[in-house]
């Protein structure tokens, strides 16, 4: 697994959602009204999910294994097992701090999000992050609501960044985010598809996602094979083995 393909990796899980299947004990009923917008968020303290994802740009092609461990608010973990019990790669995002290790090259990286705003070429955090992956809608920023055709169309300017979000009106779930820099005009698109429910809250089960960066154009999809949420504690673990060298991004 070379840097660059790290790199790539890490944007794809960044920016991907979750395949929502086992019922768990604590989802429920969840129609909220955000203004004047009704939608169907995940709620939850500890989610952990299996499942595959496939990532292609001009310079990599990839299909791996991965689990996905998260605290809400708080913590994202990541284990990228290409196959036969292996783990390739663990990553680790806080709040304010983002972590890597390479097994494969017994590299790792230690930094925050402005190598990620850097490698993306877009405006992200972790609050960010965690709406795109779970598929979540929250309302921030100036905000325009729109008539669209069996959609709730919410535009929201967040500094540099233009979100448009299309909720359904049948089932209240985010279908498609689109987020823009203006600064850049970098963007990215995320579809939301075959909704099923954890409880009695619909999720996608699969996620379909494009990134455009500099004129460059990144896939990758996203299926999930299991998932849960608990109040129950998940551990995170993360150590860096002492022979490991920490890489440096230009």
């Amino acid at each position: 697994m070379s840097k660059h393909l790290l790199v790539g990796l890490l944007s794809v899980l960044l920016l991907a959602g979750c395949k929502k299947e086992t019922v768990p004990s604590t989802a429920s009923e969840a129609t909220e009204t955000v203004g004047r917008i009704s939608v169907n968020n995940l709620d939850f303290n500890y989610l952990n999910s299996k499942g595959q994802i496939t990532f292609n740009d001009k310079n990599d092609n990839l299909s791996s294994g991965i689990t996905l461990r998260m605290k809400k608010d708080s913590v994202i973990w990541i284990s990228v097992q290409p196959g036969l019990g292996i783990e390739a790669a663990r990553m680790l995002l806080t709040q304010d701090s983002v972590y890597m290790i390479n097994r494969l090259q017994k590299e790792y990286a230690a930094t925050d999000y402005r190598f990620l705003r850097s490698k993306l070429n877009i405006d992200v955090n972790f609050e960010i992050v965690q709406s795109i992956l779970l598929g979540n809608y929250s309302s921030q920023g100036t905000e325009k609501v729109m008539a669209a055709e069996n959609m709730q169309h919410i535009q929201q300017n967040r500094q540099s960044l233009l979100f448009d979000y299309f909720i359904s009106l049948s089932n209240n779930k985010l279908q498609q985010l689109n987020v823009q820099d203006n600064s850049n005009g970098n963007s990215i698109t995320v579809k939301y598809n075959s909704f099923n429910n954890i409880g009695n809250v619909p999720f996608a089960h699969d996620l379909a996602a494009q990134v455009l960066q500099k004129g460059q154009v990144t896939d990758f999809t996203l299926k999930h094979t299991r998932i849960s949420i608990t109040d129950t504690s998940l551990d995170f673990p993360f150590s860096i083995p002492k022979d490991y060298k920490r890489l440096t991004f230009n």
